[in-house]
């Protein structure tokens, strides 16, 4: 069998700017360092590095590209209660998390939690050093935004598609251009006029009417913004089940994903409820981290058999970057 190397962040490309990784500070170095080698040495300390934490699964968009669209959510609606997010800080700054991220991936809005705020603030009281938000950005008033720069937001990912209104538009269902747009550059020089270190990336996914324009995309933002990004389209009406191939995940060595209800699952690309380790209301992320799922998981992956995983066979991840190998 071949000898398995694992990609880091194989599916983000940044095209513009420079980067929101960019810090002086060595416990953040630390932090990447580790991100980078873990999964390339198949190792998992006693805790994730990061926890994708989903304060909402609400979203006030239907964008045509979210996964929310092909697959049966399974989780009910809602947003975390506050507690929950406390007990899941508590017990990660306990073992020396490094990163959180608002939301976990494609489902909800961060934005809509009446508590966002308050998250970001507790989260950087207990020593968690890159607080992290997704965004699109539709609710990001002057206002909110100030309070998040003021609460010790370390960086932001704003999801925007494009530079043509009718192209954005009929992906982010529900959004306008010139209003989202208007948000973005509003928060660009509140966080410059405060001479905040907060981050900004500008972030697109690289559809296939949106590609053929992403030099003049990474152009405009990149003269605005830390860093400009396009993440791959991930087709997620044609998944392909059954796959076999020695790609191996690096999510399961680095992260994990709490969704708003407190279910402690896999990786942010688990939408259904089929894999449920544990639940964060009653049980600890450590106990799931280093449960005999995850290390069956990993073995799996190890041994270039993840298709044999029900949460990974089909997952559109593990389908398009080993589509792209193909190519």
């Amino acid at each position: 069998m071949s000898i398995i190397v694992i990609e880091v962040n194989a599916n983000f490309h940044t095209i513009g700017g420079k980067s929101v990784l960019s810090r002086s500070d060595p416990i953040f170095h630390e932090y990447r360092m580790k991100w980078d080698e873990w999964p390339r040495n198949f190792y998992t300390g006693q805790f994730p590095l990061h926890l994708d934490i989903e304060a909402s699964s609400v979203c006030n968009l239907r964008c045509e590209f979210c996964e929310t669209n092909y697959e049966k959510v399974g989780t009910k609606y809602g947003y975390m209660e506050f507690d929950v997010f406390k007990k899941i800080i508590d017990e990660g700054a306990e073992y020396g998390l490094y990163a959180i991220k608002l939301n976990s991936g494609a489902r909800g809005e961060p934005l809509l939690h009446k508590k966002i705020v308050q998250m970001v603030e507790y989260a950087k009281k207990k020593g968690i050093i890159d607080v992290y938000m997704n965004t699109n950005a539709v609710l990001l008033t002057r206002e909110l935004g100030r309070k998040l720069i003021d609460a010790g937001l370390d960086r932001i990912s704003i999801s925007f598609e494009g530079t043509k209104p009718q192209i954005y538009e009929k992906y982010r269902i529900g959004a306008k251009f010139d209003k989202v747009r208007r948000n973005i550059l509003e928060f660009i020089d509140l966080r410059n006029s405060l001479n905040s270190e907060t981050k900004i990336r500008i972030q697109t996914v690289a559809t296939p009417d949106i590609l053929p324009d992403i030099k003049e995309y990474g152009e405009y933002w990149g003269k605005l913004v830390d860093e400009v990004a396009f993440i791959d389209f991930k087709d997620y009406g044609a998944r392909k089940k059954d796959l076999i191939s020695d790609w191996a995940c690096p999510y399961i060595w680095q992260r994990m994903m709490v969704t708003w209800d407190g279910t402690i699952s896999v990786c942010g690309f688990d939408y259904t409820d089929d894999h449920k380790l544990r639940n964060a209301k009653i049980d600890t992320i450590r106990a799931a981290w280093k449960g005999d799922e995850m290390e069956r998981i990993r073995k799996l992956h190890r041994e270039g058999n993840a298709h044999k995983i029900a949460i990974c066979n089909g997952c559109p991840f593990r389908t398009t970057e080993i589509l792209k190998r193909l190519e």
